[in-house]
């Protein structure tokens, strides 16, 4: 296509001289012809002059005709050169911008030398370089492959593990691959790389486009935690559904159970010790089935009370008084490092206190089922801003068993527990899942079996207020150092 622009370009000015030839050829002889002629006669006279007139004229004639052709050939040539020159700078100068604009990393490499010839802003921005350092360097050089990572095909391709490469590769692949790479600083980084190659003249050149992927993973993990979050949601709503059905059936016959029992003990008649200790241990396991009952009510509650300011330090202080003293006497040091400026969250009080109350009965556990090496329950709070809108986050960690790893996804799993032995109902973390989102907020878990459990909550906070608490119930003074990687463990 090319070849046959140029050929009717040459055509072109071809008929343009013969034209333009033809013209002036014209008007020289209707024109100027016959009075230069006449001025040549009068100049050099008589019959010896004429050989020497003719070729004078001749000479004039030749160079007019030449010099008013050539110069309107090459005007319009030049005209037209410089069209097409500023087409071409406007068209490099509006693709340069699109090529440095460009969201993602664009790298062209020589296909001879694998060396970087160009690449825009945004290239040297992910790999960690200026951009005008990266120009020359070996490609293999910068794009460096994460620990235990190949490229992708980019070594292959490249020859980066190879002396000799002076042969153009051919492996190049299509669409794009995700691979992990080194930044500058040796930071690893999760990119999708694409290559493709192109002719530039004679020479050859690969281009790479490079994909930042550490937002787009941001966003997955996100709307995985929010599937989570609404699958966990969409389970507690109907198993409290089912819960408050069986919950107020089962709670008329239970209390004429514990009635009857207590009739029997106050009736005054005489009875052995056996006998005696049934009739408790009656009247205990049913208060047990109905301390569960009312959780499952609770549970199954839809209407939560009105929200009111909260303070999350006085609830964490209110918690270690009642469990503070047994905390100690289990030999379990106890960490609170709660700023006096922390803010209120909106919520209903005696829920959030039932959270924390069972943050610290869960570590306790945990902490008591590890052998008699140091135990320690770390609380911290601090105010952090996410979006623009305040938030307070509250780590509880213990430094207790941990939680399996295959146990993880389900410590918010109504009913379920790894404590049924011992008592647990598996209602305790579900019911705190329950209200953490009724007040808006979010709870998670990071534990290791054997080392940690941490609970991280978040909760939206009222700006402008704080709190006056922080100080260590158990131990008597305020934690002053920063909580380690740690966490609250065993459902």
């Amino acid at each position: 296509m090319k070849k046959l622009s140029n050929l009717k370009l040459i055509i072109f000015f071809v008929l343009l001289t013969l034209s333009l030839t033809l013209v002036v050829v014209f008007a020289w002889e209707q024109v100027l012809m016959k009075p230069l002629y006449n001025w040549f006669d009068a100049a050099y006279p008589g019959p010896e002059s004429a050989d020497h007139r003719w070729r004078l004229a001749q000479r004039v004639e030749h160079s007019f005709i030449s010099i008013v052709v050539d110069t309107i050939v090459v005007t319009l040539l030049l005209g037209l050169v410089d069209r097409k020159q500023r087409d071409l700078l406007s068209s490099e100068e509006r693709y340069r911008a699109i090529f440095e604009h460009a969201n993602d990393g664009v790298g062209v490499v020589t296909a001879f030398d694998h060396r970087l010839v160009d690449g825009n802003k945004k290239f040297g921005d992910i790999l960690g370089y200026t951009q005008q350092s990266l120009i020359g360097r070996d490609i293999c050089e910068v794009l460096k492959g994460s620990e235990g990572s190949d490229l992708g095909g980019l070594s292959a391709t490249f020859e980066c593990t190879f002396a000799n490469r002076t042969e153009l590769a051919a492996r190049i692949w299509e669409g794009e691959r995700e691979i992990k790479i080194q930044t500058r600083s040796g930071a690893p980084l999760s990119v999708a790389v694409s290559c493709s190659l192109l002719s530039a003249g004679r020479q050859k050149l690969f281009v790479l486009i490079i994909r930042d992927l550490t937002e787009q993973k941001e966003h997955e993990r996100e709307k995985q935690e929010m599937q989570r979050q609404l699958y966990q949601a969409s389970k507690l709503a109907s198993v409290g559904e089912l819960s408050a059905g069986v919950a107020h059936e089962i709670n008329n016959p239970l209390n004429c159970i514990i009635n009857f029992a207590q009739l029997l003990k106050d009736d005054n008649l005489a009875r052995n010790e056996s006998q005696r200790r049934m009739m408790d241990g009656i009247i205990d396991e049913g208060e047990r089935i109905a301390k569960i009952v009312r959780d499952l009510l609770t549970f199954a509650r839809h209407d939560p009370p009105a929200p009111t300011r909260v303070n999350i330090a006085e609830c964490v202080e209110n918690s270690f008084s009642l469990f503070g003293h047994q905390l100690q006497k289990d030999g379990i040091t106890v960490e609170v490092d709660i700023p006096d400026d922390l803010l209120f969250v909106l919520g209903d009080a005696s829920r959030l206190r039932q959270v924390v109350l069972n943050m610290i009965s869960n570590a306790h556990h945990a902490l008591r089922a590890k052998p008699s090496e140091q135990r320690l329950f770390k609380v911290r709070a601090r105010n952090q801003n996410r979006g623009g809108k305040p938030e307070v986050r509250i780590e509880f960690h213990d430094n207790g068993v941990g939680i399996q790893a295959e146990n993880l996804e389900k410590v918010f799993d109504p009913f379920f527990t790894t404590r049924r032995d011992s008592g647990g109902t598996g209602l305790g973390l579900s019911l705190s899942f329950g209200i953490i989102q009724n007040s808006g907020g979010s709870i998670r878990v990071e534990s290791e079996e054997g080392s940690y459990t941490k609970f991280i909550i978040e909760l939206p906070a009222l700006e402008g207020t704080g709190a006056d608490y922080g100080e260590s119930i158990a131990s008597g003074r305020r934690a002053e150092h920063t909580m380690d990687n740690v966490g609250v463990s065993e459902t």
